[in-house]
């Protein structure tokens, strides 16, 4: 994805994570308290740790040996990659293919390894594991967004596409966003609460903003005063929201995330831009990826009972 089109985008970085959340209408649709939502998000991000630091201190030399093996592994396949970056974007991308079997676990990464003919040794070499695996998803899915959104430009500038209006073409784009994950869809859930988790939420939250300040800028949007951070967090919440009905919806070709979708997009036309919605929404869209931590084990344990 391109670089954030303002440097002002950190601002709204923070502003979506700080602040007390309040009741919104998204988190009502989503049937979400905060208060317990808050409590048990809090547990979920816990439990996962737990669950990650006991697999890493069950064999106290196990980290030792994965970074040596890595190191000779490296040695041994480097001359194949350009770079070790170009190593660990190949590897999490192999990995993918064994999502939907393994789930977002160190497992897929290791079997990611082996499909590139490496040893599983080399999955030390990512730090934050699971995390890294949904976050290099993630930009995956935001950088083909954004070639889409730049296509759709310059095949209007072309002549060979209508302009669409805005409300229309921010539907749009959140609902191509979305479609990305169907084929995840049944992990999901799991990818949310690694994203929610303390060492993975600042970049799950810039992904967020950078992904919704790319579909503002390919709608054209060229404002200057504060409703520029309205509009982005508006729709970041929206985003987050809808998110949170789609893992839940049954719906044919969930039909219900988009009618949902639909309404939300339909409320910004008519909204009034002011900074105070602006911090409103910001908190609302916090709330939202608190609410994600809610779900996600109820929703995890409907998975694994399907």
């Amino acid at each position: 994805m391109a670089l954030c089109r303002r440097p002002s985008l950190r601002l709204l970085c923070r502003l979506l994570a700080g602040g007390r959340p309040v009741p919104v209408q998204e988190a009502r649709h989503a049937g979400l308290s905060f208060h317990k939502e808050l409590h048990r998000g809090l547990r979920s991000s816990i439990y996962l740790r737990m669950v990650h630091e006991e697999h890493s201190h069950a064999d106290p030399g196990h980290q030792d040996s994965y970074s040596s093996s890595y190191s000779d592994q490296s040695a041994e396949k480097g001359e194949g990659f350009e770079s070790e970056d170009q190593l660990r974007q190949q590897l999490l991308s192999a990995a993918l293919k064994f999502v939907p079997k393994f789930g977002w676990t160190v497992e897929a990464i290791a079997e990611g390894a082996k499909a590139l003919d490496l040893s599983p040794a080399v999955t030390g070499m990512f730090s934050h594991g699971p995390g890294d695996l949904v976050l290099h998803f993630v930009t995956q899915c935001n950088n083909q967004l954004s070639q889409m959104l730049a296509e759709h430009r310059s095949l209007v500038e072309q002549g060979q596409e209508e302009v669409k209006k805005t409300e229309v073409f921010v539907r749009d784009a959140v609902e191509a966003r979305l479609r990305m994950i169907i084929p995840y869809i049944y992990n999901w859930p799991q990818a949310m609460s690694i994203l929610l988790m303390p060492e993975n939420v600042a970049d799950s939250l810039r992904s967020l903003t950078e992904m919704v300040d790319e579909i503002w800028y390919y709608a054209g949007d060229k404002s200057t005063d504060s409703s520029w951070y309205t509009k982005r967090a508006i729709v970041s919440g929206i985003y987050s929201t809808t998110e949170l009905v789609m893992v839940q919806d049954s719906s044919p070709d969930y039909e219900n995330t988009w009618t949902f979708l639909q309404h939300r997009v339909s409320d910004v036309v008519s909204m009034a831009h002011s900074a105070q919605q602006a911090q409103l929404t910001g908190k609302a869209v916090y709330q939202g990826l608190l609410g994600a931590a809610v779900t996600v084990k109820n929703l995890a344990g409907i998975s694994m009972n399907r």
